[in-house]
């Protein structure tokens, strides 16, 4: 199912996939020639038709994961266009990725494409967008930013406002500092891949700063008392969610933890 919605000149294309009990929301996003994000390849039936109806111009892709470039591929070959990414994502879109089980049953795979680097400032006929790398949830993951209408698209970087459970593949505080780049911006409108639009947008990031912050301070204390990470997790993060069985524990407030705790022992070892 696919639920179209417009907010100013955007058109807003909602799909929800579900799987174990548990659904998410992907937003892409169009708007004077330009989409951003693909979408996962799970839903193709309904997107495609979405693709074909839309005079697609430029396609900028927030990060490399497959719910965002699931059909990448089929816009490549069948628009015949060369989607922007960052260019630490290049090489990770030229190749079939190696997805756990429930990943590929949940958004379907990716095949690989032929990624083009983000420039600097994405324009359009109307529009000028300015690209900011927002690493944390992935390390190609980037940011859009329309100064003149307040947007900001922000990819993954928000998603909730207080996060309990991290992938093994991100990190607490480089999402931190991403938060804190992010905020030095002037905007108002949060446009996410998975909350959709959100008003306000600032006060959300900050609010998602404030949030890891707190978890930053209350990790350290714990892990200055000597507590390993697993035992942080249990006084913290005591309970288990559908999600981290659903993922085999790829998602797990442990990740939260360590991913900290990492940071915390280089700075320790440094001289």
């Amino acid at each position: 199912m696919l639920q179209i919605t417009e907010f100013d000149a955007i058109t807003c294309a909602r799909t929800t996939v579900s799987g174990g009990g548990i659904k998410l929301d992907v937003y892409l996003y169009f708007m004077d020639g330009l989409l951003v994000d693909t979408g996962p390849s799970r839903m193709s039936r309904t997107l495609i038709p979405f693709f074909q109806d839309k005079p697609i111009e430029q396609v900028v892709l927030t990060h490399h994961h497959e719910d965002h470039t699931g059909l990448a591929r089929w816009i490549e070959q069948n628009l015949g266009m060369t989607p922007y990414i960052h260019e630490k994502g290049i090489p990770l879109c030229q190749q079939r990725p190696s997805l756990p089980l429930y990943r590929r049953l949940f958004w379907g795979g990716r095949e690989p494409f032929q990624p083009q680097p983000v420039p600097s400032t994405v324009e359009t006929e109307h529009y000028q967008f300015e690209v900011i790398h927002t690493p944390g949830h992935a390390d190609d993951h980037i940011s859009l930013l329309n100064r003149e209408q307040g947007w900001l698209f922000s990819g993954d970087l928000f998603v909730t406002s207080r996060p309990k459970s991290f992938f093994s593949f991100e990190a607490a505080p480089q999402i931190i500092r991403s938060l804190r780049s992010i905020l030095s911006y002037d905007f108002s409108t949060l446009i996410c891949s998975h909350a959709g639009v959100l008003f306000d947008g600032k006060k959300m990031i900050q609010t998602k700063l404030n949030y890891l912050e707190e978890v930053v301070g209350q990790v350290t204390a714990l892990y200055e008392q000597g507590l390993t990470a697993k035992q942080i997790r249990q006084r913290l993060f005591p309970q288990i969610h559908p999600m981290q069985l659903l993922s085999g524990f790829e998602n797990s407030p442990e990740h939260l933890i360590r991913s900290i705790v990492r940071e915390l022992e280089v700075e320790r070892n440094q001289p």
